[in-house]
């Protein structure tokens, strides 16, 4: 990729270039002082988040592992620019935010409720929330040609599937799937306002 197509694509969409950055640096940061991923993952327990709140937000910014740093940096620049040129930067940001949250909340519910004792961190949740959300957006008409739709219906299948087979575990998919929701939610939300700010047809005629 030439530098000036790099400068355009961070000019386009500097809120999903901003969100990969910070994930990267604080792989990082944590790559260079595993410490510091205690103090940026999420317990398992309500006692424990409500003594470090922050976590609730800086897990989904943060991972220990290569491929899961891979996958997020993949995930948010595949998805994150499409979705920030269709409904612009702070739609990016709110989705990210919001669905992280959701999986955040979910992840401890199912934890607490089940015994499970580890800390976790990830941007799964947060970056299929911007994966439901452009499925579920107004898209333009070469957009809607493209199977979106059908790509989250296989996530969800496969979030479902996976720890019914083994692979995974309730607490990841219960975290996945309240991102994905809270994503899809926005999108439709956003497709609501747009065909509701569309003009009349019966007054358009006149």
């Amino acid at each position: 990729m030439q530098p000036s197509n790099v400068r355009v694509g961070i000019t386009s969409s500097p809120v999903s270039t901003t969100l990969i950055a910070v994930n990267v640096v604080i792989f990082a940061a944590v790559t260079l002082d595993a410490p510091l991923v205690e103090l940026l993952s999420l317990p398992p327990d309500w006692e424990s988040v409500m003594a470090q709140p922050w976590t609730l937000l800086t897990v989904f910014f943060t991972s220990e592992a290569v491929v899961h740093i891979a996958v997020a940096v993949l995930a948010i620049g595949l998805f994150g620019p499409r979705f920030e040129r269709l409904a612009g930067p702070v739609h990016v940001l709110a989705v990210y935010l919001l669905a992280g949250l959701a999986g955040s909340l979910a992840l401890v519910s199912v934890a607490a409720a089940t015994g499970f004792d580890e800390p976790s961190v990830g941007a799964s949740a947060a970056f299929l929330g911007l994966v439901g959300a452009l499925a579920a957006s107004p898209r333009s008409a070469w957009w809607d040609r493209l199977p979106l739709d059908k790509a989250v219906i296989v996530v969800v299948t496969i979030q479902v599937a996976a720890p019914v087979m083994g692979i995974g575990d309730w607490f990841s998919s219960a975290a996945h799937m309240a991102g994905l929701a809270v994503g899809v939610g926005y999108g439709y939300l956003l497709r609501s306002r747009a065909v509701a700010e569309l003009p009349d047809a019966s007054t358009s005629n006149r």
